[in-house]
């Protein structure tokens, strides 16, 4: 498996699991109930959610870059 294939696979799942816990942390809203008080386990999801989304899209645009080098390096010039 080669740098940019690990790369893309390391942020897809990542961002996976930032999803899962974006969707637990929507579930655990509603589930919860509307009784006028802050959600404080939702809350806490929520904050843990946000370095994973950012590490996952930042690996997924490093990917993407990487990518596009590697074919404009690789088309002749006309």
């Amino acid at each position: 498996m080669n740098g940019l294939r690990a790369l893309t696979l390391v942020g897809g799942i990542i961002s996976a699991a930032g999803g899962l816990i974006y969707g637990v942390a929507v579930i655990a809203t509603f589930v919860g109930g509307f009784d006028g008080g802050a959600n404080i386990g939702a809350g806490l999801l929520l904050v843990l959610g946000v370095p994973l989304a950012i590490a996952g899209g930042t690996a997924l645009l490093l990917g993407a870059v990487e990518l596009l080098a590697r074919r404009h390096s690789h088309t002749p010039e006309a």
